[in-house]
């Protein structure tokens, strides 16, 4: 409003000044160039990986446990167990959110071993391979600790306890920690990144590649901008850009991973521009590890979802956690297209 008045002065005393001149129409303005479609790199496909945080992390674990052949390593910030709420968003407020404690794991491993029986996600014997990072704080007011516990017990149904790694000493707020960007790391708001003295993504990295040379400088110029348009819309939901992180190897052709981050609620360019794919912490990492890291971007909805989550909860449709959901489907495309 403030700057429509502002034009509206602007104008008001140029027609004062020029009365005597003939009107002149105003400058068009040119609409902001379409980003570029998402590229193809050297990617080996037996080296990708995945991880979230918040909504992200429940979105992590869907992607892992629908397409457990495509992924290598899952990681889980902040996150809970696969299916927690069962479809119901008041469900995954009340009890997955806050009372944990009342999730019957075995209802979950259950409906992996249905789903899978139907093809509707991947054989769970495929979990097998997977290396896992379970992060939780104790302090988290948002998403309960609790969660570890039960997204534990159900990948302890599947994968060997010695591929389950989980993490639960740093007292941080909710959101995503990292050595040295973002916000105190006791505040939990905008944009939920946390300034805690603890690499967490160096350790999810390493979690699921073991490990990894020294983290190097983070190359401004080797985070992309892409469009998601090929891979869905508003109604899938997604963004209409994301990023994707090139290392310099990688783009010259070398053999290199693929590892996937996504971002949590109140985290993409409408809350957070783009702070989540330039401050978390893996572009260092995935600089001197030939890593390419893929930041997709979930969208808003009006009241269904206003924060742009990622849909661990339902609001795309009952096929949410498979194979088939929106979302799931349009992340599995961006890998696709990644890999060449």
């Amino acid at each position: 409003m403030l700057k429509h008045l502002v034009l509206l002065l602007s104008f008001s005393t140029f027609v004062a000044v020029h009365a005597s001149q003939a009107p002149q129409a105003p400058k068009e303005q040119q609409p902001t160039p379409a980003s570029p479609p998402l590229g193809s790199w050297n990617i080996d496909k037996s080296a990708v990986s995945i991880s979230g945080v918040s909504s992200g992390a429940f979105m992590a674990v869907q992607m892992g446990v629908a397409y457990s052949r495509e992924f290598m390593a899952v990681a889980s910030v902040a996150g809970g167990i696969y299916w927690c709420s069962e479809g119901d968003p008041q469900k995954a407020k009340s009890v997955c959110m806050g009372k944990p404690q009342e999730v019957d794991s075995q209802v979950q491993i259950a409906k992996a071993r249905d789903l899978a029986s139907q093809q509707s996600i991947d054989p769970v014997g495929a979990l097998s391979r997977q290396n896992i990072y379970i992060f939780a704080s104790p302090k988290d007011s948002v998403i309960h600790p609790a969660n570890s516990e039960k997204l534990s017990e159900f990948y302890g149904a599947f994968i060997a306890p010695t591929k389950i790694k989980i993490e639960t000493s740093l007292e941080s707020a909710h959101g995503f920690p990292t050595l040295n960007s973002g916000i105190s790391c006791g505040m939990g708001f905008l944009p939920w990144i946390l300034k805690c003295n603890f690499d967490l993504a160096g350790e999810i990295l390493q979690s699921a590649y073991g490990t990894l040379q020294p983290r190097g400088d983070f190359i401004p110029q080797h985070l992309m901008k892409y469009s998601q348009a090929e891979f869905g819309d508003e109604k899938t939901p997604l963004f209409k850009d994301a990023w994707v992180y090139v290392p310099e190897t990688c783009a010259q052709g070398a053999r290199c991973r693929l590892h996937v981050a996504l971002h949590g609620c109140q985290m993409n360019p409408d809350f957070i521009q783009d702070k989540f794919a330039t401050i978390a912490g893996y572009n260092e990492w995935a600089e001197t590890n030939g890593i390419v890291v893929l930041y997709p971007q979930s969208a808003k909805i009006p009241k269904d979802n206003p924060y742009a989550c990622w849909d661990w909860f339902g609001f795309t449709g009952p096929d949410y956690m498979t194979k088939s959901g929106t979302q799931m489907s349009a992340l599995k495309k961006m890998i696709e297209k990644v890999i060449r």
